[in-house]
């Protein structure tokens, strides 16, 4: 004789031997069967899968993607390879009225020219906020003897070029297409 689970009351017997036939005792007395250690090494490792799949997701993954750009906050400011690179420096203080005013100009000449090449050199544009007053800010506004803001300054073939002018988006183009 078979025996079949027993859904909806009619008697027939269930395939566990028991007589109690309704779902939550049959769970019961499966569960029953795990220690408790057991219970914490399955709830452990879906904790641990949990986390590590997040971690996956959100941190390893988007780096395999084409379209990633790896966070160039780490490379030091001024290392630019020479050859046919040109940086072009903004430094600027939050604070400063007259860095409020150029920093539109700025964005917009940089979202048309970033990485583009002018007179055959690759025009890398590099933010300086030296409201933040860190060792390496120090560093580079002593480097470039920073004294006022806003001040711009174009790395060239191991060369500093003085941006000496109002900033504005067609004095900034006559900039870059003079000296490069």
């Amino acid at each position: 004789m078979v025996n079949y689970v027993n859904f909806n009351g009619s008697g027939i017997r269930s395939p566990l031997g028991s007589s109690d036939t309704s779902i939550y005792s049959r769970i019961k007395t499966a569960g029953s069967n795990l220690s408790n250690t057991t219970l914490l090494i399955i709830i452990s490792v879906l904790v641990f899968s949990f986390i590590a799949g997040f971690y996956i997701f959100y941190y390893y993954l988007p780096s395999l993607k084409s379209s990633y750009k790896p966070n160039s906050e780490q490379i030091p400011i001024g290392s630019v390879p020479t050859g046919n690179v040109a940086e072009l420096l903004f430094f600027y203080a939050d604070w400063c009225p007259h860095c409020k005013t150029a920093k539109p100009v700025w964005e917009e000449l940089k979202s048309e020219y970033e990485n583009k090449t002018v007179n055959g050199y690759k025009v890398v544009f590099t933010e300086i906020n030296c409201t933040t007053e860190t060792a390496e800010v120090e560093q580079m506004m002593n480097k470039y003897h920073i004294e006022g803001f806003p001040t711009i300054k174009l790395l060239k073939d191991g060369q500093v070029v003085e941006y000496d002018a109002k900033p504005t988006k067609a004095t900034l183009e006559q900039f870059l297409n003079t000296v490069l």
